[in-house]
C-alpha cells in the first residue's frame, strides 16, 4: 500500500506501449505512487484506475513547458517516454532537471552529456546498445576478473520513429564499422553474410588479425574464432553488422577486458537495405533533419519487415573471466523475449527504480550503465510472458590468477 510519503515517478507517454508497461512493472514491484501523463486524460486515467491505489493521472504536453512544470511538480523522478527528447532537443531533460527532480528519458534526446544540478538524468541509447552494455555486467557478477566478451543481438518487430533515433544516435558514437558491413557479403557457397544465413565471412575491407596463441586448456582465442548464436535461423536473408557500440566499450574499460566483440543481426530485406544506404553516407551529412528522416525511413522498413511474423528480441553473450578460487570459467546468458515494448519498458522501469531510490550519482548516464544486472533479469522474466533469461557456466580447463582489480570492485553504482 502507497502512502503519502512514497515516491512519487510521474510517466509522460505513461499509457503508451513502453510507458504502461514500465507503469505496471512499478507498481507490481516497487509500491511507488504513479502519474501517468499524457494528451489524453482518458486514456492517463483508465490506466491509472487499472494500477490501482496510489496512482493518479495528469494531462500533460511535452511541449507545453507550463504543462510540462505543473506536471513534475511534486515528482522524485520523472519517465519521459513521450518519444518527443530529440525533436525538442532536450527540453523536457532540461525542465525536469531545473525542477530537481531525476530525469530518465527512453529516447536519446543528442544533447550534452554535462551534468546539470543534484539530480540524475538517464538516456537509452536504444535496445542493442543497452543489452551490449548490460549483459557483459550481467556475466561479470561475482567473477575476480574477465578477460574476453563475445556476444551477440537479434530482433525483429514494427520501430517506432523516436526508438529508431536513439538507434541511430548510437551507431553515430560506435567504432570499427567496417565498409560494407551493413549487408552480407556472400560466401563461397554464395549464401549471405552471417549466422542467419551460413557461416560468418569477412566484410569488404576487413583484415584478419594476428592469429594469438591457444591459452592453457586448449581453448581458441576470442580474436580467432567465430562463434553462432543458439537460436533458431529464420529462412528470410538477413544482415549481420559487427560493431563496437559505445556501452560495450565502457564495460570492456570498466571490466579491464583484453577482447570484446558484438554483432547485431537485422532480419530484411527492408531494414538492412536503409542501413545500407546510410552507411554510404559521410558522417556529417546527418544533422537532426536528415536524421529524422531516416528514423521514419527506418520505422517503415521495420514494419514491412515484421509484418505477419512475431516480433521477438534476443540477445546471446559468453564471457571468459576467473573465479575467487582462481579457476578459468566460460559463462553465457541467452535472453528471449517476444514483447520487444515490454521489453523497454522493463529497462525504463529499473532504470527509473534505481534513480528514484538514490544509487546513481548526480550527472548524465546512460541506461546500460545503471541496470542492476540480476535485478534486471528478474524482472525480465516475472514480468514479460514467454520470456526467459538462460545462463551456465563451464570450466575452460585449468587454473589461472587475477590479473586486474576484482569486477566487484569496479562495478558502476
Amino acid at each position: 500500500m502507497t502512502t503519502a510519503g512514497t515516491p512519487l515517478i510521474g510517466i509522460i507517454g505513461g499509457y503508451g506501449r513502453v510507458g504502461g508497461a514500465a507503469a505496471r512493472v512499478l507498481a507490481a514491484e516497487c509500491g511507488y505512487r504513479l502519474r501517468v501523463g499524457g494528451r489524453s486524460a482518458d486514456a492517463a486515467w483508465s490506466l491509472a484506475r487499472r494500477l490501482g491505489d496510489g496512482s493518479e493521472a495528469a494531462v500533460v504536453d511535452a511541449v507545453d513547458s507550463q504543462s510540462l512544470r505543473h506536471f513534475t511538480r511534486g515528482c522524485a523522478t520523472v519517465l519521459d517516454c513521450s518519444g518527443t527528447a530529440f525533436v525538442l532537443r532536450g527540453a523536457v531533460r532540461r525542465s525536469v532537471l531545473a525542477a530537481g527532480a531525476h530525469y530518465v528519458g527512453m529516447t536519446d534526446d543528442g544533447g550534452p552529456r554535462t551534468p546539470h544540478g543534484p539530480a540524475a538524468a538517464v538516456l537509452f541509447t536504444g535496445l542493442a546498445g543497452t543489452l551490449a552494455g548490460w549483459l557483459p555486467r550481467l556475466l561479470a557478477d561475482g567473477l575476480a576478473s574477465a578477460t574476453c566478451f563475445d556476444g551477440w543481438y537479434g530482433g525483429l518487430g514494427a520501430v517506432s520513429p523516436h526508438a529508431a533515433v536513439s538507434g541511430l544516435l548510437a551507431r553515430r558514437r560506435a567504432l570499427d564499422v567496417p565498409a560494407g558491413a551493413w549487408t552480407g557479403a556472400p560466401t563461397r557457397d554464395g549464401s549471405p553474410d552471417g549466422p542467419f544465413g551460413g557461416p560468418l565471412a569477412a566484410a569488404p575491407g576487413d583484415r584478419p588479425g594476428p592469429s594469438l596463441p591457444a591459452p592453457p586448456g586448449g581453448e581458441t582465442p576470442l580474436a580467432a574464432r567465430e562463434s553462432q548464436p543458439p537460436w533458431p535461423l529464420p529462412a528470410r536473408p538477413a544482415a549481420v553488422h559487427r560493431i563496437l557500440p559505445e556501452e560495450l566499450r565502457r564495460q570492456m574499460y570498466r571490466l579491464c577486458l583484453e577482447e570484446a566483440r558484438w554483432r547485431e543481426v537485422f532480419p530484411g530485406p527492408a531494414t538492412p537495405a536503409v542501413l545500407d544506404r546510410l552507411a554510404g553516407r559521410p558522417q556529417g551529412a546527418l544533422d537532426a533533419r536528415t536524421l529524422l528522416g531516416v528514423a521514419r525511413e527506418l520505422s517503415r522498413a521495420s514494419r514491412l519487415d515484421a509484418e505477419r511474423i512475431s516480433s521477438y528480441a534476443m540477445t546471446y553473450g559468453t564471457l571468459d573471466g576467473l573465479t575467487p578460487d582462481g579457476l578459468t570459467v566460460r559463462r553465457s546468458a541467452l535472453m528471449h523475449c517476444t514483447d520487444v515494448s515490454g521489453l523497454a519498458g522493463v529497462i525504463a522501469a529499473a532504470t527509473a527504480h534505481e534513480a528514484t531510490g538514490g544509487r546513481l550519482t548526480s550527472g548524465v548516464h546512460v541506461a546500460a550503465d545503471t541496470l542492476p544486472p540480476e535485478g534486471t533479469a528478474d524482472w525480465i522474466v516475472r514480468h514479460l510472458p514467454r520470456a526467459t533469461v538462460r545462463r551456465r557456466e563451464i570450466p575452460t580447463g585449468g587454473t589461472g590468477r587475477t590479473t586486474s582489480t576484482p569486477v566487484a570492485a569496479r562495478r558502476p553504482g
